[in-house]
């Protein structure tokens, strides 16, 4: 009996963890008059997709981060520089300001150079829309 309840709960957490966490894909979809599309593709098959208005899109960028490693059960502690791509929000109240940072692959964690590739489209697709007057 407490071995298969034991093993009910182990099916269960494991389901759970490839529906919530375990990601499988993400993808980054721009068109300069509508927006940015993020979607998040899971193990189980569930997307999860998040949308934010062109207007609202303040630049594109590529951050750093120092990424703690605790090794040997804490003993020695190893730091690693980690590169994300993040989007800029404008901030309503203030024009020059920035409202909220939005990191983009939060699983996949690409190298330094497939970041700067699609950082570098992200930078062509919203200079373009810069250049490009829009009609009131």
């Amino acid at each position: 009996m407490i071995l298969s309840a034991a093993i009910f709960i182990t099916l269960l957490g494991l389901l759970g963890y490839l529906h919530f966490v375990k990601i499988d894909q993400e993808t980054l979809l721009i068109i300069d008059s509508l927006g940015i599309q993020m979607t998040s593709s899971y193990a189980s098959g569930k997307e999860s997709t998040t949308f934010i208005e062109m207007g609202k899109v303040k630049d594109v960028i590529i951050n750093e981060a120092i990424y703690m490693i605790s090794a040997i059960w804490c003993i020695f502690l190893q730091q690693k520089v980690i590169y994300y791509l993040c989007i800029l929000l404008n901030d309503p109240v203030e024009p020059h300001g920035i409202s909220q940072v939005v990191p983009v692959f939060q699983s996949a964690k690409p190298r330094l150079d497939c970041l700067i590739e699609v950082y570098r489209s992200c930078q062509e697709i919203l200079a373009h829309r810069k250049a490009t007057p829009t009609s009131s």
